[in-house]
């Protein structure tokens, strides 16, 4: 039975199976657009660029991003570089499928110096949309992060979906009236 808690002096909610099963649908179709509509094709294309086609192309930006939350401060490399192919002039601004900031700003640090500003590169292409494109064609962790993500969340709400059917088939559909908390917080 899933609990949710609130705090100071407030009491617990329980969900009937029935309701959990519906917040469990709610996960899975959450999780499944998220892997399948933005995951998915970013693996895809990491491992289609090992094959692309490439062209000449110059840096025109780079910097160190930073973004200030109410806690805390990521980093990210901001690149931007231009490139030709037949005739037609593109910005493209990846440098790998799976860019990423992180309160360490090392990594962030270390492509920003690997691609400085006037730099010339080799961009790699999507041969048939050629805006697409990256610096360092190929897949790596963080090429998958966003569909595993997706596909963790599809696992756990499947599993409380199920969790919760095997409840709704034996019958024990209804809440029980009055819950006791899971957790008492004074203050």
């Amino acid at each position: 039975m899933a609990r949710f808690i609130t705090f100071r002096g407030s009491s617990t909610t329980t969900l009937s199976p029935t309701k959990t099963m519906f917040v469990s649908l709610l996960i899975v179709l959450a999780g499944g657009a998220v892997g399948y509509f933005f995951g998915l094709p970013m693996a895809q294309n990491a491992m289609k660029s090992k094959n692309w086609p490439s062209a000449e192309g110059t840096v025109t930006v780079s910097r160190l991003s930073t973004h200030t939350g109410s806690d805390s401060t990521t980093y990210g490399a901001d690149i931007a570089y231009d490139y030709t192919v037949e005739g037609v002039l593109y910005t493209g601004s990846k440098v790998t499928f799976g860019d990423y900031s992180s309160s360490d700003p090392s990594h962030a640090r270390e492509v920003v110096n690997r691609y400085s500003e006037g730099k010339s590169v080799i961009v790699y292409y999507n041969p048939d949309d050629p805006k697409t494109s990256v610096l360092e064609p190929g897949a790596n962790w963080s090429s998958f992060m966003v569909a595993g993500i997706g596909g963790l969340f599809v696992l756990v709400g499947l599993l409380g979906f199920a969790s919760s059917l095997k409840k709704v088939i034996r019958g024990t559909d209804a809440a029980p009236p009055s819950a006791p908390p899971i957790l008492t917080i004074q203050q």
